[in-house]
């Protein structure tokens, strides 16, 4: 390494009180020999953004987990891009020191990201009440087996519980890919399944009070039909299983 120059910069650091807080220091550049480039020399109190220190990067990740970056921005009179970038890093950061998950309990979900039916999946570990996995192209299975392979075989077989809507996909990649793991649909999921299936019946239907010792109870055109364990399918309710 060989001396290049230096010059001076200004550094955000935390406030005081109302008052902004900037660090003026000198920063040198070396000359590498070996590779023939100029690199700047590399401070260990400053954040990855070098205009900001660590403790500051880390203040601006901590008021993003409770209010959102253009009001972060506009308290701190930054840029909402370089908010952002330290909320990134801060997340980046949390994932870093949280290790790899081992899961047993998980739910799936998925969001929009924009129009025209633009999904990601998300998965959280639902005992630590967290998500830890965000990923995948799309909603479909080949995506959602991207997050068993990145947990690994012998930790996907650990998880005993999955809890989804009734999204066939995600139903079959974790089938395939978590084999000890019990699926649990969507509540809401299993009404609108039910009410659907009835209706391909024809028949009129509004869910009521499960009678004591009996099956799941609906009420169609004013009869009362139960539907026996196992022959609600996903195409529909047999003919066969109501009384």
């Amino acid at each position: 390494m060989g001396w290049y120059d230096r010059k001076l910069r200004r550094v955000r650091d935390l406030s005081c009180g109302d008052t902004r807080i900037f660090l003026e220091l000198e920063v040198r550049r070396l000359d590498c020999r070996n590779c023939g480039k100029v690199k700047r020399e590399r401070l260990d109190f400053l954040a990855d953004n070098p205009h900001y220190t660590k403790r500051f990067a880390y203040y601006v990740g901590r008021r993003c987990r409770s209010a959102t970056i253009k009001d972060v921005a506009t308290d701190l009179r930054l840029d909402w891009h370089a908010v952002k970038t330290l909320d990134q890093q801060y997340m980046q950061a949390q994932l870093a020191r949280a290790g790899r998950p081992g899961p047993q309990v998980i739910g799936i979900d998925e969001i929009a990201i924009r129009k025209g039916h633009t999904y990601r999946i998300v998965v959280s570990d639902l005992l630590r009440g967290r998500p830890i996995w965000f990923g995948g192209k799309d909603r479909s299975e080949a995506s959602m087996s991207e997050f068993y392979v990145w947990l690994g075989a012998k930790k996907s077989g650990r998880i005993r519980l999955a809890v989804m809507d009734m999204w066939r996909p995600f139903r079959l990649a974790t089938a395939a890919h978590a084999p000890n793991a019990a699926i649990l649909f969507d509540k809401c999921q299993r009404r609108s399944k039910i009410a659907s299936a009835c209706r391909s019946k024809n028949t009129s239907v509004t869910l009521a009070r499960r009678p004591p010792n009996r099956g799941p109870f609906v009420q169609a055109s004013g009869l009362d039909r139960i539907i026996r364990p196992g022959c609600l399918s996903w195409h529909g309710v047999s003919g066969a299983c109501s009384d």
